[in-house]
């Protein structure tokens, strides 16, 4: 049994001089960085919220709430406050003059007012009820906008994570076979001096070489879009290391209650209240009024009441037309709803496919990347007694570099594919980090 690999460290001496707090600094201070990198998707996903795409949302719906809560306050009326102060060109009578006063009207041509008015609605036809419904639709419109833009984040940060982690997967597999090819060309150079070996190995070596180089940058660029897109969704790009992220089991959602289908009911909701509300408003509408003024004027004051029941009969031919239009608006909703069904049940139905592909494919890589990796160490042994040509060599290390390629990409496949279900289904964003990022007892 081989001793394991702590005990062939070097062992750290601490001096006896050293005090508590001079140990406990330097604990601290190895300590740091591993908490700091602990938990690198986690870390991710959370800042990804904080996108200021998902704040812009959040802001939208705070409107749309004050909206909601705006309809309701109709319901309690609107008050004037009433400061006036007129100067005629004739005498004009203070307050209001009205036939059989006791006394004779008094007549100024300066008079101020001071004075409230107040008009409490009836709503006898439930205009104020359409516009409530459609505030309300409005709301949860928004409040959905807002879910799916988180998920939209955290998605773009889970792939851009996860994609991250694949192609320095790649980037290690392709750097042993770097390591690999360029031992070769040094032996190779070696017996090629001696006279043991053709100058047509050395170039087949060095060409395999040169391929591999051109791998490398491709795979560096790649590296830094993806980063990029990383720092895009989280402001972030921490080092994800080799812990493989899981992907979670697939969970069947109805097209009825994915997150686009939501959103086209709601906004449904929205224009069909619209609609209420247009027509209703072409209908009579009362209202009871009160209001009390002082006037000034004449050497006098004199107080007003009044209190009125008011019935308005809308003439307006453009009311109308904008009736039509809602109306119109809602019916387009309809369809809206229709088609926004059938294009999530056919994303749903493609991604589960693609969950599926990547899933059976990553199982079946792994089983071939273990056997490759035997069989290029078998024909390294081979080439090196002489009994295997450098052709078949490179091409044992080509196969296995290719299942190592594929079998990172399949899991960032597989893992893309339920993160972008979760958006479509609009799965909830403390379940969607949650699963994807389990926390340990």
């Amino acid at each position: 049994m081989k001793p394991p690999i702590f005990s062939k460290l070097p062992r750290l001496r601490v001096k006896r001089s050293l005090s508590q707090p001079a140990i406990l600094a330097l604990l601290l201070a190895l300590a740091v960085p591993l908490v700091a990198s602990a938990n690198p998707l986690g870390d991710v996903l959370q800042a990804a919220l904080d996108h200021p795409a998902v704040r812009s949302r959040q802001a939208q719906l705070q409107a749309a709430d004050q909206d909601a809560s705006a309809a309701t306050a109709r319901y309690f009326g609107r008050g004037n406050l009433l400061l006036d102060q007129t100067s005629y060109e004739g005498k004009h009578v203070v307050g209001y003059f009205y036939p059989g006063q006791p006394t004779p009207a008094i007549l100024d041509d300066n008079i101020s007012r001071v004075g409230i008015s107040y008009s409490l609605p009836i709503d006898l036809f439930g205009v104020i009820a359409a516009s409530r419904e459609k505030a309300q639709g409005n709301r949860d419109a928004q409040d959905l906008l807002a879910r799916q833009e988180q998920l939209l984040r955290l998605n773009q940060a889970a792939s851009a994570l996860t994609r991250k982690q694949a192609l320095q997967l790649q980037t290690q597999a392709l750097q042993t076979q770097r390591e690999r090819v360029e031992a070769s060309v040094a032996r190779i150079h070696q017996e090629v001096d001696l006279g043991r070996t053709a100058g047509v190995d050395l170039a087949l070596a060095e060409s395999d070489l040169a391929r591999l180089q051109a791998e490398e940058a491709r795979l560096q660029g790649q590296l830094g879009d993806t980063r990029a897109d990383l720092r895009d969704a989280s402001g972030q790009d921490p080092e994800v290391g080799t812990q493989i992220v899981a992907t979670p089991a697939w969970q069947d959602v109805e097209p009825e209650q994915t997150l686009a289908v939501r959103i086209a009911q709601a906004r449904l909701l929205s224009l069909q209240a619209s609609s209420r509300e247009a027509n209703r408003n072409l209908l009579p509408a009362l209202s009871l009024g009160a209001d009390v003024f002082s006037n000034h004027g004449g050497s006098g004051d004199m107080t007003t009441r009044a209190i009125a029941l008011r019935l308005t009969i809308p003439l307006e031919v453009g009311s109308f037309k904008r009736a039509n239009a809602d109306a119109a608006r809602a019916v387009a909703a309809e369809e809206d709803v229709a088609a926004s069904r059938q294009t999530a049940r056919r994303q749903w139905q493609s991604l589960h496919s693609a969950y599926n592909s990547a899933q059976a494919d990553a199982q079946a890589l792994d089983k071939e990347v273990r056997y490759r990796t035997e069989v290029v160490t078998v024909e390294e042994k081979k080439w090196e007694l002489g009994a295997q040509t450098l052709e078949n060599l490179l091409r044992q290390r080509r196969d296995l570099l290719d299942a190592q390629y594929r079998l990172a990409d399949a899991r960032f496949r597989s893992l893309n594919a339920w993160s972008q279900a979760q958006v479509l289904a609009g799965t909830e964003v403390t379940q969607y980090i949650a699963t994807l990022n389990p926390q340990k007892p």
